[in-house]
């Protein structure tokens, strides 16, 4: 992280201090008259251009009738702070502004190198009271790709939202412009693409189970077996003994069959293959593809082992993320693909420079 101030000032650190000198540093022309009332500090937030605007480095010149031109010593005109290098989750609002960022100077925020965000949070933020302030980007804010749906963190089946690039929530600001240059990139990221559909569940199936107790003479234990817990006889037959065993007797002879039927279960359909994650800061190379399902399980087996609930359907393919600024794609699961983050967010700004598909990709307009 690098952020340098500047200013356009300090004046008169030391020697003299003229008219003339004021009127070329404060009201910015060579020629002409300059007033006293001219030269007085203008603390009104509403005004856009103050000749001697509101500042720390200014509390020593009058508001009012008491004016000196000594009070003029170290004064400024302009506030500078420039970002270079990369940053993370930037934080305009708790840059060296010396307290002048709720102040009428006018101040430049100039984002020349990298900011990004690992997170959902916006990759730049300006969350505290501001006037006159300009955001002067030509280099890249880049929000958050979305989490594809089903991965650590996101939801599950929906894709996770994509990340904003610039949040702007400055209350009672006046006067936040963002100034956007041919060479800036400022991107919100792709929403996280929707897990795939857990694949049908198998069909179940019945199985039919016999079971035969035998031949078993009547009169005899063995001759009043039944049918075994869960069986019901489905077939019975008698004979004498003379026609089964081959000599005279009178004594009947009982064959039981017991039958039952059961439910296996089919197997549980495969899981959705989770979502691909959507373009963003993390993820700058292009959206992922969503992953593929898991294979369906088999099916409960019969005792008999002749038949068996049928295997599961395989689970779908996940969705692919959204590119920078755009939707997650979704499948036919019962969530949907993550929205994309914004460009810019926020309320109390404006938009202006070179606005087109290669600076700015995601909404913006507050």
């Amino acid at each position: 992280m690098a952020a340098t101030v500047t200013k356009a000032g300090p004046y008169f650190a030391s020697g003299e201090i003229s008219f003339s000198s004021l009127r070329t540093n404060f009201k910015e022309t060579s020629s002409g008259s300059i007033s006293a009332s001219e030269l007085r500090r203008n603390t009104s937030v509403t005004d856009k251009n103050p000749i001697v605007p509101d500042a720390t480095e200014n509390a020593s010149i009058s508001t009012g009738n008491n004016l000196a031109i000594s009070q003029f010593r170290n004064s400024i005109k302009y506030y500078y702070i420039t970002q270079t290098g990369t940053d993370t989750n930037f934080n305009i609002g708790s840059q060296s502004w010396n307290s002048n960022l709720n102040k009428n100077i006018l101040k430049w925020m100039y984002i020349n190198g990298a900011v990004g965000s690992s997170t959902p949070s916006a990759a730049a933020i300006l969350s505290s009271t501001a006037h006159n302030l300009t955001i002067d980007v030509s280099g890249s804010i880049l929000g958050f790709g979305g989490r594809g749906g089903g991965t650590a963190g996101a939801p599950d089946p929906s894709g996770e939202s994509g990340g904003n690039g610039l949040s702007i929530n400055s209350s009672g600001a006046n006067n936040i412009v963002v100034f956007v240059r041919n060479t800036a990139a400022i991107y919100g990221g792709g929403g996280g693409g929707e897990r795939g559909k857990t694949g049908a569940k198998g069909a179940d199936r019945t199985c039919e189970e016999f079971q035969n107790t035998g031949w078993h003479c009547q009169g005899n234990s063995a001759g009043q077996e039944k049918c075994a817990s869960g069986f019901t006889v489905c077939r019975t037959a008698w004979r004498y003994c003379c026609i089964r065993q081959g000599r005279g007797c009178a004594v009947a002879w009982w064959y039981v069959g017991c039958c039952r039927t059961t439910t296996k279960l089919g197997g549980p359909g495969g899981t959705g293959g989770v979502g691909g994650k959507g373009r963003g800061y993390d993820n700058q190379s292009g959206p992922s593809s969503g992953g593929s399902g898991s294979e369906g399980t088999a099916g409960e087996i019969c005792p008999s082992g002749n038949r068996s609930g049928e295997k599961g359907g395989n689970g779908g393919t996940g969705a692919a993320g959204g590119d920078y600024g755009q939707v997650g794609e979704s499948t036919d699961n019962t969530g949907s693909g993550g929205a994309p983050g914004r460009a810019i967010s926020g309320s109390n700004y404006s938009v202006t420079g070179t606005l087109n598909t290669s600076t700015i990709k995601g909404l913006y307009n507050p």
